[in-house]
């Protein structure tokens, strides 16, 4: 049977650019979770510049739940500028995240709430993936290096569901190219060195129902070589 396990305090966060058709069905789930497995909470919704009506929704939902609240770029910063703005700015026990467009299912997290007891960070690693066979095939090859540049054995290290004690990421200070997409491995991979425990559990990764995923843009692939092999470097 399933231990039982609720947070202290949640800062959780999503960045959200052009999913006005997908924050309807995240933030309440969203809301849901939190309200079930924590003390007290917030949720922030970082509207990135989007173009489409995101940032009416996100305002419409913040008056819908409480606790809410909407972050909005006037300009579009970019998926890492984002995160980092998220992580940075959390103030209770604990940050979560996930993204704006519904692909992952917080509640997915709830059965190893727990492993946070022993740990200081817990990260989720997709076993179904909705995605193209490209896009699974670029997962698995920059999974597979990271694996070999750092000696470590990380599964799906850039899935968007991640739960850190924030003195993790008081300690961390996050370097990646704002153009590219190194965060989630750059977090993880210093965790890892500085010591910090850090457990995985399995997630189904959902098929995006409106929107567009930007993850295969050259230029992103490019700058997020560049920061893995600065980290390998010792240079990030």
């Amino acid at each position: 049977m399933t231990e039982n396990f609720k947070l202290s305090s949640v800062s959780f966060f999503c960045p959200a650019y052009n999913d006005e058709g997908n924050l309807p069905n995240l933030i309440p789930t969203v809301f849901d979770f939190l309200k079930e497995n924590s003390q007290k909470f917030e949720i922030v919704i970082i509207d990135d510049g989007a173009k489409d009506k995101t940032g009416e929704v996100a305002e419409e939902m913040a008056r819908k739940f409480p606790n809410t609240r909407v972050v909005h770029h006037i300009k579009n910063k970019g998926y890492t500028a984002t995160l980092k703005e998220g992580f940075e700015n959390g103030k209770y026990d604990y940050i979560m995240y996930t993204d704006g467009d519904n692909q992952y299912d917080v509640m997915d997290s709830v059965p190893y709430l727990h492993f946070l007891k022993d740990n200081d960070v817990i990260a989720g690693y997709a076993i179904k993936k909705a995605v193209s066979g490209f896009r699974k095939i670029q997962s698995l090859v920059y999974n597979f290096l990271i694996s070999i540049l750092f000696f470590t054995s990380f599964k799906d290290i850039n899935c968007a569901l991640k739960i850190f004690k924030k003195s993790v990421l008081d300690k961390i200070k996050i370097n990646s190219d704002p153009s590219g997409a190194f965060i989630d491995a750059e977090l993880i991979l210093k965790a890892n060195k500085i010591g910090f425990k850090i457990a995985q559990f399995p997630v189904v990764h959902y098929k995006r129902k409106t929107g567009i995923a930007s993850g295969s843009k050259p230029k992103l692939i490019l700058n997020t070589i560049k920061d893995m092999i600065k980290l390998r470097l010792g240079l990030l």
